[in-house]
C-alpha cells in the first residue's frame, strides 16, 4: 500500500511539470498519432512496481531506463513469447531548472510469431503432431508509443502512453530492423557483418526478472546492450541508465537508436537482441551496432559498424 501512494504521488506529480508549449504538443502529438488510444499511466506504473526487485531502494527500480521499461510493458501485454520487437527512440533535451533534461520518445512494435510459427510446423510435421494454438502463444501484434523523462529518483517515469492494434494485413508489409516483420526466416545475420566481442560484462544485482525459460527477458538484454555501449554504467557493481551523449545530429523526436529482438522463434529458447546508434557523434562512423545473442542461456556478443563516405 505504501508503495502504491508513493507512486501515485510521483504520478500526480508528473502532471504539473512546466513543460513548454512546443513540448507539450509534440508530446500530445506523437502520443495521441492515428489509431493510437492513451493508457492508464497508474495501471502500467503499477504493473511495473511488482516486477521491481530492488523493493528496499528509496525509488524501486529508479535507476532502471526507459527502453528497458517500454520493453517490459509491452512483452508483459501478451501471452506470447514466441515475437519479434522492433523499438525505435528519440529524445529531446529541455531545460529543466537550468540543467538539460532528457525526454524519451519510444515506439514498440511488438509482433506475435507464435500462430505463423505452429502453421510452419504443421506444414512441415502434420497438425497431429502439433501442439494447440495456446501452447505456440496468444496475442495480437500491438504497437505502443511511450514518453518518459527522469523524475523523483526515478531515471525514467512514465509520462504518457499509447498503444494500437497492428492488423494482420498491415504486420505483412511492415519492416523490422530490415527485415519482414513475419518472416521467421529473416534472420539479424542476414543485414550485417558481425565481428566477435572478446572479454565479459559487470555483473550486477537484478531489478527485475532477468531470466526467463533459461535465457534473458528482453528487458535485461537491452540492458546488458546498453552497458556494452556505454548507454548505462555497471562498473561499481550497480545498474544505472545513462543515456550516453544526446548526438548532435538527432532532428527533433526523430528516432536515431534502433533495438531489434528476436525472441524463441527457433527449435530452442534462444533471444537475439540488436542495438544500432545511427546519429553518432563520430567524424569516421555512420552508425554502429551491438548485438547479443543467448541460445539455450549461452551468450555471444558482436558488433559491426558502418564508415562514413571516405573512410
Amino acid at each position: 500500500m505504501k508503495q502504491c501512494a508513493v507512486l501515485l504521488t510521483i504520478l500526480l506529480g508528473t502532471t504539473g511539470l512546466a513543460h513548454g508549449q512546443d513540448l507539450d504538443e509534440q508530446i500530445n502529438a506523437f502520443i495521441g498519432a492515428e489509431g493510437f488510444e492513451r493508457q492508464d499511466l497508474l495501471a502500467i506504473e503499477t504493473g511495473l512496481a511488482n516486477e521491481w526487485l530492488d523493493r528496499t531502494a528509496i525509488a524501486p527500480g529508479g535507476a532502471v531506463g526507459p527502453l528497458e521499461k517500454a520493453a517490459m510493458i509491452a512483452t508483459s501485454a501478451i501471452d506470447s513469447v514466441r515475437t519479434r520487437t522492433a523499438i525505435s527512440y528519440g529524445e529531446l533535451q529541455v531545460e529543466e531548472d537550468g540543467a538539460p533534461m532528457p525526454v524519451s520518445f519510444i515506439e514498440v512494435r511488438h509482433y506475435n510469431l507464435g500462430q505463423l510459427i505452429r502453421a510452419e510446423t504443421i506444414e512441415a510435421y502434420g497438425e497431429g503432431d502439433v501442439a494447440d494454438e495456446a501452447a505456440f502463444g496468444l496475442g495480437q501484434h500491438m504497437a505502443w508509443r511511450f514518453v518518459f523523462q527522469p523524475i523523483m529518483g526515478n531515471t525514467a517515469m512514465l509520462v504518457d502512453a499509447s498503444r494500437r492494434v497492428i492488423s494482420d494485413k498491415e504486420a505483412t508489409k511492415d519492416r523490422c530492423n530490415d527485415r519482414p516483420c513475419l518472416d521467421t526466416a529473416a534472420l539479424f545475420d542476414d543485414i550485417a557483418q558481425w565481428d566477435d566481442i572478446a572479454g565479459t560484462l559487470p555483473i550486477w544485482p537484478d531489478l527485475y526478472p532477468a531470466d526467463m525459460g533459461g535465457v534473458a527477458t528482453p528487458a535485461h538484454a537491452i540492458a546488458e546492450l546498453a552497458v556494452l555501449g556505454y548507454w548505462a554504467n555497471a562498473e561499481a557493481g550497480t545498474y544505472a541508465w545513462t543515456g550516453g551523449e544526446h548526438p548532435e545530429a538527432a532532428q527533433g523526436i526523430a528516432p536515431y537508436r534502433f533495438i531489434g529482438i528476436d525472441r524463441n522463434l527457433g527449435q530452442e529458447d534462444g533471444i537475439d537482441t540488436v542495438w544500432q546508434e545511427t546519429a553518432l557523434n563520430d567524424d569516421a562512423i555512420a552508425s554502429i551496432a551491438f548485438r547479443r545473442i543467448d541460445v539455450a542461456g549461452t551468450v555471444y556478443y558482436l558488433r559491426t559498424a558502418t564508415p562514413r563516405p571516405g573512410y
